[in-house]
């Protein structure tokens, strides 16, 4: 896949593995370990976990960067036996608030970032999370930069012209764009819409300038949203009659390129719905498309709505899964899953 380009690929149907399958092997609710924090309108626990990658935050090491498609915080894990678990307080809906959902009757001011990456920031460690794209107060893109000392300097930058390229691309993103995974390939970011809509859904791939896309950010005025490149359409099939589709992708060691699936009977790109299975897969170079099933603890097939994988760096064969429990009260799980060979 490269970035220039206009004419899209057509589309390519995944196999599914009948040997080979991804295992859960440990469960763990994420909660704060500060717990909550009325002023910031910080729940106790991390709510629905969209997207996971690995940072190394100085004078804190190593951690798990999770965001929240409607909690306005990152969490930052320690994948050691100790398990800390921080926050990074994300800009204020309306009100000062930082939680949405339909209780509130906020759900729809929520900046719903599904996806989040690892860059350099101005030669600082960061991070980039993007919204989905779905309603216009979602066309945004939050960049954090960490100090030396740790503390993060975060910053809500609206990106209406990147997302109305996005979405102008009927190929990339159908009827509703709905963008959940990202992953940095070299100066492309990877970005990966989610068909799970209604009308003409689309499950597509599709690159554009990091780079560009940062100066954009800075200085939208000096620099251009850099432009989508060739699309990769994808069918991966479905589960008990219920369409697999995108959820989130990450960058293995290896240099290949995994996407996380969910079956999930969902009405449209805004509402959620029942999980009938869950996948994790490969996009090869090469153009083509393997994804093995996923399977809980017990060796069921695994119904938990997985939005976030990263790769375990000490344990290559390892990934870690977050779930969105759908469920303003209850804590995300983390998980711990073992690939196959």
């Amino acid at each position: 896949m490269r970035v220039a380009g206009t004419a899209p690929i057509r589309s390519m149907t995944a196999s599914m593995s009948s040997s080979s399958m991804a295992h859960v092997l440990q469960r763990t609710p994420l909660h704060y370990s500060d717990g909550a924090d009325a002023h910031s309108d910080r729940p106790a626990h991390v709510r629905a976990g969209s997207g996971v990658c690995v940072v190394d935050v100085p004078g804190m090491g190593r951690r798990l960067a999770v965001v929240q498609d409607d909690a306005h915080f990152i969490a930052l894990i320690d994948p050691t036996k100790n398990g800390r678990i921080d926050v990074v307080e994300l800009p204020a809906g309306p009100g000062g608030l930082r939680q949405f959902d339909k209780a509130r009757g906020n759900k729809m001011q929520k900046l719903d970032l599904e996806s989040i990456v690892a860059i350099d920031v101005d030669g600082a460690p960061g991070l980039l999370c993007m919204g989905s794209g779905s309603a216009a107060v979602r066309d945004v893109c939050v960049v954090v930069r960490f100090g030396a000392d740790g503390t993060a300097d975060v910053r809500a930058l609206p990106a209406p012209a990147l997302f109305k390229q996005l979405r102008d691309r009927h190929d990339f993103a159908g009827d509703e764009l709905n963008i959940e995974g990202a992953v940095v390939v070299g100066d492309a970011l990877r970005l990966f819409n989610r068909g799970n809509g209604s009308g003409d859904a689309v499950d597509a791939v599709v690159d554009v300038s990091l780079s560009q896309l940062l100066k954009h950010l800075a200085d939208p005025l000096l620099h251009a949203a850099p432009k989508p490149g060739l699309v990769r359409a994808v069918d991966l099939g479905t589960i008990d009659g219920v369409r697999l589709t995108f959820t989130d992708a990450t960058r293995h060691p290896d240099g290949r390129t995994l996407f996380l699936a969910a079956a999930e009977a969902s009405p449209n790109a805004v509402d959620d719905g029942d999980v009938a299975g869950t996948a994790i897969g490969v996009l090869h170079d090469d153009g083509t498309t393997t994804i093995v099933p996923l399977v809980d603890e017990r060796g069921r097939p695994l119904r938990d709505k997985v939005e976030g994988i990263a790769i375990d760096p000490a344990r290559p064969d390892r990934a870690f899964v977050v779930v969105d429990k759908d469920d303003p009260l209850a804590a995300a799980d983390l998980l711990v899953v073992q690939l196959p060979g």
